[in-house]
């Protein structure tokens, strides 16, 4: 029943942000709690994200590539920071940022992934979604499996580390590494069975 809670909170979370959100290539708003406003945005030629913070006099800090910059890329406001989607053709990432009042800097505080390759590879397995929180490293895997027409669902709880990743070490490179770390924790679960 536990397992179950997380899963629905999961999405229910996800599904709230996915119809509410406002989306953009660019966001101006207050990250740093200064009541002055700072600047957000997907540069398409750089293949990064670009970041100018009012408590740093508005100096230019720029993310590491993203190599893998797709057109299904935007930015997302939330109340104290700000979310980037990069979506490929049947899966995508969403790498969350908070201001990190000890550093002054943005930080990366959590990861999600969705991710269909399961349902090509396994046809009873449609979708794997996770979540990781960077600040606890706590991570949810959520397999859906096809039984008997019914929609069952799993959950793999585990921890994951990485170092504190603050705007201007993010790159995609994180986000690629995080997926073969699910991929990993999937099929080790499956061998268990």
């Amino acid at each position: 029943m536990k397992k179950f809670k997380y899963a629905l909170l999961f999405l229910s979370t996800f599904l709230t942000l996915t119809v509410f959100a406002q989306s953009t290539r660019k966001i101006v708003k207050d990250f740093d709690g200064d009541l002055k406003k700072d600047t957000i945005r997907i540069d398409g030629d750089r293949k990064a994200l670009v970041l100018r913070l009012s408590t740093q006099k508005y100096k230019i800090v720029i993310s590491k590539p993203i190599d893998y910059l797709n057109f299904g890329n935007t930015l997302v406001a939330t109340r104290n920071g700000f979310e980037f989607w990069n979506n490929y053709d049947r899966s995508g990432f969403i790498s969350v940022f908070l201001y990190s009042k000890t550093a002054k800097k943005m930080q990366l505080v959590q990861m999600r992934r969705t991710d269909d390759v399961l349902g090509r590879d396994h046809p009873n397995e449609g979708l794997f979604e996770s979540s990781i929180n960077l600040l606890t490293n706590k991570y949810v895997g959520v397999i859906k499996r096809e039984v008997k027409g019914k929609t069952l669902t799993t959950l793999i709880n585990s921890e994951i580390t990485y170092p504190k990743t603050y705007l201007e070490t993010f790159g995609d490179a994180i986000n690629f590494d995080y997926q073969e770390q699910c991929i990993a924790k999937y099929e080790k679960f499956n061998s268990k069975k």
